[in-house]
């Protein structure tokens, strides 16, 4: 059975000195991979067309599949297109179909193609346009032999809809591959790394041909079961989900492993799974936040539909704020001080009382850099919460930079909820 390989081209001279991530090559990958194109090397080359055209002389050599984003924008150092077609020996021609759809976007900001913009419409002689239908830079498919080279633009969501519009269908009908990939993703929280792995080491042992992988973030740790495989069904395209019994008892193992420390499967997130709690027990909630400065009520109203059950967020920060906007009592600040348990489940029962809501939750934290003592440190956070099944709190030891404490908070804080609303994971 014959295996299709790929190579990934990065081109961006920021991608090399630290002004920018390439978030593409990770979603590119992956749809190469529906496709049942393995990807076998990802480079990073400067905005330099010669270093460009070394980069493709060299994949060239070796794989079935090359794609190439960024550098097909309008400035100085945007040359993917010109290095591509010397290296291909194919002139560059203006598209009208590529000029047109440039004059639609610019008349929508209120400007003319200049000149200078209109570098974007020229393309390979013989190459197959890409239509962009979510900016002005089209991109273009062209074979060298047995090679297909595909040329995208570098804004992720540019390229993204462009890669699933165009690009996969293509590939599909060139190479008709019978080599297809699984995956499937699992979301915990509130264990380490170390501890999952432990947790799953029965599956690890019995599932040695499966692929297991482990990452660790500050909203958790996501744990990946993959493979490749051959067949002829059509499934592998259309599916999301294990498509064969034996995969499905072992997606069924996974989560008896990992059990409630499992929180989301697949693209879900945390704050998706507690929107669905909350609604499915259809209560409202409201948060009182300090050291995490209205994360959690961000977080939880950037899931469309989250006006059925968010009420309110209030951003507390300084001890007057506790005081006038959630009640928090004076005594209990000067007893305990801001960052303890006593004020945390103030701030959620004060929450809760004055928006009248179902569930209130309170959290105050130090995040740092400063302001830690020895008794107190740097990452030390207290979350409440105050509804129908009382009140609860938790206490959490945090570590890293206050970026990272402030997302770990905030996940920490969702989880929170997840388990309070079932009982019997809290």
């Amino acid at each position: 059975m014959k295996l299709f390989y790929a190579d990934i081209i990065a081109v961006g001279s920021e991608l090399l000195l630290g002004g920018r991530v390439d978030s593409n090559s990770v979603f590119v990958a992956h749809f190469l991979a529906e496709c049942g194109i393995e990807v076998r090397k990802k480079i990073s080359v400067s905005d330099e067309k010669g270093d460009i055209q070394e980069a493709l002389r060299g994949s060239l050599k070796r794989a079935h599949v090359i794609v190439l984003t960024g550098g097909l924008g309008s400035t100085l150092d945007d040359c993917t297109r010109e290095a591509v077609a010397e290296t291909l020996r194919c002139p560059l021609i203006k598209r009208k179909r590529a000029y047109d759809n440039l004059k639609a976007c610019y008349r929508r900001f209120g400007r003319p193609v200049t000149p200078i913009l209109a570098k974007q419409a020229f393309l390979p002689s013989g190459a197959m346009m890409l239509a962009n239908i979510v900016g002005t830079a089209s991109g273009f498919l062209m074979r060298k032999g047995q090679t297909v080279i595909v040329v995208l633009p570098g804004v992720p969501r540019e390229a993204k809809v462009m890669m699933i519009d165009q690009v996969q269908p293509i590939l599909r009908k060139i190479f008709k591959s019978k080599r297809h990939y699984w995956l499937h993703t699992f979301h915990t929280f509130g264990l380490p790394e170390t501890e999952i792995q432990k947790k799953l080491s029965p599956v690890l042992m019995a599932n040695g041909t499966i692929q297991f992988g482990l990452l660790a973030s500050p909203k958790g740790v996501t744990v990946t079961v993959s493979c490749w495989m051959f067949s002829d069904s059509q499934s592998f395209v259309k599916e999301r989900s294990p498509f064969f019994p034996e995969w499905a008892d072992l997606v069924r193992q996974v989560r008896e492993c990992i059990g409630q420390w499992l929180y989301a499967e697949g693209e879900r997130t945390m704050e998706e799974i507690v929107g669905e709690v909350l609604r499915g027990l259809s209560w409202t909630v409201a948060v009182a936040e300090s050291c995490t400065g209205g994360l959690v009520a961000h977080r939880l109203t950037g899931v469309p539909g989250s006006s059925l059950y968010v009420d309110r967020g209030v951003v507390s920060y300084s001890n007057e704020a506790k005081q006038e906007l959630v009640g928090v009592p004076a005594s209990t600040l000067r007893r305990y001080g801001a960052v303890s348990s006593q004020v945390a489940l103030a701030m959620a029962k004060g929450i809760r009382m004055r928006s009248r809501v179902h569930v209130g939750v309170g959290v105050t934290g130090i995040a740092g850099p400063g302001g830690g003592t020895l008794n107190k440190p740097v990452g030390l956070v207290y979350g409440a919460i105050d509804g129908p099944r009382g009140p609860r709190w938790c206490r959490w030891q945090f570590h890293g930079d206050r970026a990272e404490i402030t997302l770990k908070t905030s996940q920490a804080v969702l989880d929170l909820i997840r388990r309070y609303a079932d009982e019997g994971l809290f």
